[in-house]
Parts: structure tokens; C-alpha cells; sequence
């Protein structure tokens, strides 16, 4: 049976009148993401739970099956297409000007959608360059002038309506001021539409570096929404007996789990949290962080945990170039 929207739902504004819910499902990295029939399942219940934000990826190869999930989630719940939030990316292979308007509108036809919420440049630039290439490594341009004509090509989607926000992912501050000369007649003599950046996805929760840290704050003094992915990142495996009691104790009084606390410690930053799960349980429990608050205290003893030194052992994806 389906079950409304949560009743605490909170959700962030976008450029173009858009909102984006702070909690979504993410449909990366597990073995329930990259099987069809899972992915499928997945999507109808997590919809069919409240939720109403799917994050997914064309490197994911699963957009069809998400397609199916949410089409069958509308017929079933009634649930109207606009209430749901659905993102993907383009992978840094598909980079340029040319290779980004042949390939995006494919991203409608596999989803089987008429539009898509928000498309997000999936790197500033290839994790291993040497092992792969593109449009712009084999016509030999930078990856900054990459990432300025991969932009401008959705900029140009977005206005066609095949999406109606553009955002990236992974990006820190020097990639951004990449984009913003675009403003400039020197990297756009021609005054082509530049899309605003309405979002930037990296990895973020209460143990991360000073670089990530850095990229938050940039990001909220911009008024471009973060998405954070890997919520506790892995850290537990990693963190102090010390950070791992600051966690216990603040979930034991919050009579919640530890993944909510690091789940609703970012939604109380104005954060976007995408945790990825196939577990209908799990989903419920996600989508509940929207019914607790954490007080001050709770918030700046979280805030302290990026001060754990066993943390920082922990791996974080470096800023590329």
C-alpha cells in the first residue's frame, strides 16, 4: 500500500522554480543497482514508501529499469510525474560540445521520460586519463575548456527542455571558476545561455578533510545546493572508539541509528543526502530522519568529528584536475 510523503519532508530550492527533496534515494555502487529487476523493484518501493527523489547515473546502466520503477509507481499511486525528483550524470567518456547534445536526449528515450529534473556533469575531468579518452583529450584541448564546452551544450539542453537544472558533481572550487568564465565574452564571444549551477554532488559527511569542507562552504555562500554522497563513508570502519561513543550516545537519545544521525546532521546543513539501499526497512528509516531534530549540542560534537585522526586516514576522493 502507499504511504504520502513524509510529513517533515524538507525540500531546497533550485534555480527555475525547482525544489529538491533532501532526502533521495542514490542507485550506485551495490549489487541490488545493477540488477534489473532489483533496480526496478527498488524505484516502485521506495516511491510507494514516500520518497520522491531518485538519484541515478548513465555510467550506471540501469536507467531503463529505473524508468520502469517510477512509471509503475505512478500508475499504481497516482503519483504525479512532477513530484518526482529524478537526477542523472553524464560520464567524463561523453564529454564535449558535440558528444553531449547527441548523447543526453538518449538519457529521455532510456528512462522513458518527457523530461528530467537535473543532469549533473559526473567529474570535473577522467579519473584515469591515460586508460581513457574523449571528445576533448583527442581533439588535445584542456580539461577546463573541456568542462566550459561540456557545460555550454547543456546549458543549450536545458533551454531545448530536456532537463531543468544542470548541475556537477565531484567539483571543487577551482573547476567552478572554470564555468563561471563563461560569463565572460573572453570564453563565450558568442553569449551562448549559460545554465546556473544548481547543484554540486561530492562526497560529504562529519569526517570529511578540509578540502570537502571548503567546497561545502563555497557552495553555500553561492547558492548552489549540495548532494552529499557516502554519509558516513565508509569511516565507521575507520574512526576512534571516542567518535564512535559521540555517535552511539547521540543515537541512543535520539532513540534512532547511527546512519540517521550522520543522515540528518547533513539535512540540518541544507544538505541533499542520496543513501542507496534495497532494503524497504532500510528506505523507512531514511526517509525518517525527517521526523527528530538534533539540538546545538548534538550538531557541533558532530561538527568536531572531522578532528578524529583515525578519520583521516580514511579515503577521500582528492580534487582532480
Amino acid at each position: 500500500e502507499a504511504q504520502p510523503r513524509p510529513t517533515n519532508e524538507r525540500l531546497l530550492p533550485l534555480p527555475f522554480d525547482q525544489q529538491i527533496p533532501q532526502v533521495g534515494l542514490g542507485m550506485c555502487c551495490r549489487a541490488s543497482a545493477y540488477d534489473d529487476e532489483l533496480v526496478y523493484r527498488t524505484v516502485l518501493w521506495y516511491l510507494l514508501s514516500g520518497g520522491r527523489h531518485i538519484d541515478g547515473a548513465h555510467l550506471y546502466l540501469n536507467h531503463k529499469a529505473i524508468g520502469r520503477g517510477i512509471r509503475e509507481a505512478m500508475r499504481r499511486a497516482d503519483i504525479p510525474r512532477e513530484e518526482i525528483f529524478v537526477t542523472t550524470k553524464l560520464w567524463t567518456r561523453d564529454f564535449g560540445y558535440n558528444r553531449t547534445k547527441e548523447l543526453v536526449p538518449q538519457f529521455l528515450e532510456e528512462l522513458d521520460l518527457e523530461y528530467i529534473d537535473l543532469i549533473l556533469m559526473h567529474a570535473p575531468s577522467h579519473f584515469f586519463p591515460k586508460l581513457m579518452s574523449n571528445d576533448c583529450t583527442r581533439r588535445g584541448i584542456t580539461n577546463a575548456e573541456c568542462r566550459r564546452e561540456t557545460w555550454l551544450a547543456l546549458s543549450e539542453l536545458r533551454e531545448a527542455g530536456v532537463m531543468k537544472n544542470v548541475g556537477v558533481s565531484n567539483f571543487h572550487v577551482q573547476h567552478f571558476q572554470d564555468l563561471e568564465a563563461l560569463q565572460t565574452p573572453q570564453y563565450n564571444p558568442d553569449n551562448k545561455p549559460v545554465a546556473p549551477i544548481a547543484v554540486n554532488q561530492f562526497q560529504f559527511n562529519p569526517f570529511s578533510p578540509d578540502f570537502a569542507v571548503d567546497t561545502y562552504n563555497y557552495c553555500q555562500k553561492n547558492g548552489i545546493v549540495v548532494t552529499a554522497y557516502a554519509s558516513l563513508g565508509g569511516a565507521m570502519n575507520h574512526i576512534s572508539s571516542s567518535s564512535l561513543h559521540t555517535l552511539e550516545s547521540i543515537s541512543a537519545k535520539h532513540s534512532t541509528t547511527i546512519t540517521q544521525i550522520a543522515l540528518r546532521w547533513a539535512v540540518q546543513k541544507n544538505v541533499v543526502v542520496i543513501p542507496g539501499t534495497g532494503n524497504p526497512k532500510h528506505m523507512r528509516e531514511n526517509l525518517g530522519v525527517y521526523d527528530f531534530s538534533l539540538t546545538d549540542e548534538d550538531m557541533a560534537a558532530l561538527d568536531n568529528l572531522r578532528n578524529d585522526e583515525m578519520a583521516k586516514k580514511f579515503f577521500y576522493m582528492e580534487p582532480l584536475d
